[in-house]
């Protein structure tokens, strides 16, 4: 039991010696290869911890190969921009001048709910509240707020996502599939075609896959 004590005291302390060498960033503000790189060491400090037939140094000279493999990544990428975006990646626009981009959503395999969660978790209840948009090589959302927007009171609740209509959503408002089809024929789109189509109110919020959104009110529904 001692020598398991021993032997997990010496591997936690290298490993926080290491941990702290290599910066102090935040778990979620940590970039892919250091991600990985924390991964792989944890994995490594586990095993002789838990196997005592393992010797100590095949635990604790992986460690310091793996803190090598970063200081050398780290050192390139602070000397060559081109290696730095190879390996870290760059930001991506998601929201631009014309809402919502479609591209970049397919480009990050990220879909709307992850965008509109994340806007939500920084008081922007609508894409008409950010004038731009990004996410982070970290995977971080950051916002450029539009203060010209005020905010909506109440929630806005989505009807078309994705391509897809919302048919229960739709019930609150006692609005059907035919009628959205109707309002969305007179902008010449089709379900299919729209990425996000929310109704706050009277407020409806529109954005196509590939135009820019446009928001109408509720007598707008109206089939005649």
């Amino acid at each position: 039991m001692l020598v398991v004590i021993a032997r997990t005291t010496f591997i936690f302390i290298v490993f926080l010696i290491i941990m702290r060498l290599m910066g102090k960033r935040q778990l979620g503000e940590l970039q892919p290869v250091e991600f990985v790189i924390t991964l792989i060491a944890a994995e490594l400090a586990c095993v002789p911890m838990q196997d005592i037939s393992t010797p100590i140094m095949y635990g604790f000279i992986p460690i310091l190969v793996i803190f090598a493999a970063h200081f050398l990544i780290s050192s390139l990428s602070t000397k060559s921009i081109p290696f730095r975006k190879f390996i870290n990646g760059k930001p991506v626009i998601i929201i631009n001048e014309n809402g919502l981009d479609y591209n970049a959503l397919k480009q990050l395999n990220m879909n709307v709910c992850d965008i509109l969660e994340s806007l939500r978790d920084r008081e922007c209840f609508s894409i008409e509240q950010v004038n731009m948009a990004l996410i982070e090589t970290t995977g971080k959302l950051t916002v450029l707020k539009n203060n010209e927007v005020s905010p909506p009171r109440s929630l806005p609740i989505t009807l078309v996502l994705e391509g897809k209509f919302l048919e229960e959503n739709a019930r609150f408002f006692s609005l059907s599939k035919s009628i959205i089809s109707l309002f969305l024929s007179k902008h010449n789109l089709k379900i299919e075609d729209i990425l996000l189509l929310t109704l706050e109110k009277t407020k409806v919020f529109v954005q196509p896959k590939f135009k820019r959104f446009f928001s109408s009110f509720l007598e707008s529904f109206n089939e005649d």
